[in-house]
């Protein structure tokens, strides 16, 4: 009588067990999973320098998942609710991460959808998990799986709260150190006034980067040495305590250069500055966690199995009596359908935007020029790390002077095609970037069209006078009747730009400020005659191909 083969779990029964189909459809299927996942978060990781280490986190869940294997439990038979929860989470995943794929595709922007494709792929994955190996293997590979959620960009709100809070704490604590130092500084929003010049707090020494880079180091240290519960907590604390300190620490050293040398000799210390920072940031919780790794037991989720020996054929290691998984069974479908899913969205979406990409399409027929030499109007230059924030855009600065007494400034940015622009005007729109320079909001008082451009009109304050503010956003390649205002990025416009197979669309900014002016009436007036000297209408020749 003929014996069925045995294998290293004989009581095992799952559809990825060695002599039957083996595993290479669930690995096919996490690998376009994790293709779809990456490539929507792969802009934010490129062109946002807050998030370049988003690019090494893929191979730190690798390695975690391969450290994990080396203890894993042997696996459990999924039968029942696991199965069906294996099944479901595989369908709805799937399914969520193939309607993901296009809609980022339209809006490579918008940060919700990168945090829902990571869950998604988390979902998928986990499913796998728990039809190859039951729930052992679902609560042993669970963290490396949801550590990759450290590489996934913070949406635009939270990140700016956190960001504003930080640049607000930094000056205020920095004030306080070369006060106690004795050198001489005010404070005028995320200013510091020295009797130098004007030394500022900005988005790079919010310390948000450090932060965000020592949690990353320390989960993955608490991993990597396989620490306990408290002890990961504990260095999760201290990675935000290193962070913080270390970065009030860089922005005093700097303050007191400026304050001694002026602050041209800031730019030869701010970026050795940050590193320094960084490096002390990650060398105190490595360290810490080799240390504690040392002075208590290594933690194993699991023991690691006992090997087998494949001579040993006593009664109680003979397979179980179960229906063997075949690759025609009925619980292969939700595997194929996942994939299906995923290979189908990908092509249908670059078929799709194509097929529209073809229509046509003008640019907008008009463009701003410098007036840099005419009479009262001077360059301003932006500094390069704001245009780093800004994504590189194309455009210009400039301020004015009239002889009646009015003052103004303009900024001027146009983002080509296929830049995830909006999401770097949301960021710094007026609220945020004047606010940092201490002017503070008063009123919206409402939107207007001004020469055929959107404009929202704003009033500030800024050490008692009033300043006129106007805003526009305006979108690239408008079809004919679609307005051009790009103000709410609400989720049915969202998935307008979907139905309409808009994507890679270029965007312009423009925003004006007025000094010394009576009423809002005198500085609409000033706005008007402004674009009519600074706007020359050009052709529509932006290619389909350009849009």
């Amino acid at each position: 009588m003929n014996e069925p083969p045995l294998t290293k779990n004989p009581h095992v029964y799952s559809p990825f067990s060695p002599g039957r189909s083996g595993p290479w459809l669930p690995a096919i299927l996490l690998l376009i999973c994790w293709f779809c996942v990456i490539r929507i978060l792969w802009t934010d990781w490129k062109i946002d320098p807050q998030y370049g280490y988003g690019i090494l986190v893929p191979v730190m869940v690798v390695g975690l998942l391969l450290g994990r294997k080396e203890d894993a439990p042997r696996p459990s038979a999924c039968v029942g609710t696991d199965r069906f929860a294996g099944f479901l989470l595989l369908l709805c995943s799937g399914a969520a991460l193939s309607f993901l794929v296009p809609m980022c595709t339209a809006n490579p922007d918008w940060r919700p959808l990168g945090w829902l494709a990571a869950l998604s792929g988390i979902g998928l994955t986990l499913g796998v998990l728990l039809l190859a190996g039951g729930r052992p293997w679902l609560r042993h590979f669970a963290f490396p799986v949801f550590f990759f959620l450290i590489a996934v960009p913070w949406p635009r709100n939270a990140e700016s709260g956190v960001m504003s809070f930080l640049m607000g704490w930094n000056t205020s604590v920095t004030l306080e150190i070369l006060h106690w130092l004795g050198y001489e500084a005010t404070g005028r929003g995320n200013l510091i006034q020295l009797p130098c010049g004007i030394l500022g707090i900005e988005e790079a020494c919010s310390g948000i980067r450090s932060l965000q880079s020592g949690l990353m180091v320390a989960l993955f240290a608490g991993e990597f040495f396989r620490l306990g519960m408290i002890r990961r907590i504990a260095l999760l604390l201290l990675a935000l305590l290193a962070a913080l300190t270390g970065n009030i620490l860089r922005n005093a050293f700097l303050a007191v250069i400026a304050s001694r040398h002026g602050l041209s000799a800031v730019t030869s210390w701010h970026d050795t500055a940050g590193y320094f920072i960084l490096a002390l940031t990650v060398g105190a919780v490595v360290l810490t966690a080799a240390l504690w790794a040392r002075t208590s037991p290594r933690v194993p989720v699991s023991a690691k199995p006992a090997p087998f020996d494949p001579l040993d054929r006593s009664p109680c290691d003979r397979p179980a009596e179960v229906p063997p998984f075949r690759p025609k069974s009925l619980a292969w479908i939700p595997l194929w359908v996942a994939l299906l899913m995923l290979t189908a969205s990908l092509l249908g979406t670059e078929a799709w935007f194509r097929a529209h990409e073809r229509g046509g399409g003008g640019g907008l027929t008009w463009d701003l020029h410098s007036r840099n030499g005419a009479p009262g109007v001077s360059p301003v230059a932006v500094a390069p790390q704001t245009l780093t924030m800004l994504l590189h855009p194309e455009g210009f600065s400039e301020k004015w002077v009239l002889p009646t007494g009015e003052i103004g400034q303009v900024f001027y940015f146009r983002w080509p095609p296929g830049r995830s622009s909006v999401q770097a005007m949301t960021m710094h729109n007026p609220e945020v970037c004047l606010g940092s320079i201490g002017m503070k909001l008063n009123a919206r008082l409402g939107r207007f069209d001004c020469d055929g451009i959107p404009f929202e009109s704003l009033l500030f304050s800024q050490a008692g006078k009033t300043v006129h503010v106007f805003h526009s956003r305006i979108r690239e390649g408008s079809l004919p009747g679609e307005p051009v205002e790009n103000f709410l990025d609400t989720p049915g416009e969202r998935f307008g730009n979907l139905l309409a197979g808009r994507r890679n669309r270029g965007e312009r900014m423009i925003e004006v400020a007025l000094w010394n002016l009576p009423d809002e009436d005198a500085a609409r007036r000033a706005l008007a005659a402004y674009l009519g000297e600074a706007m020359v209408h050009t052709p529509r020749d932006l290619k389909p191909s350009d849009r």
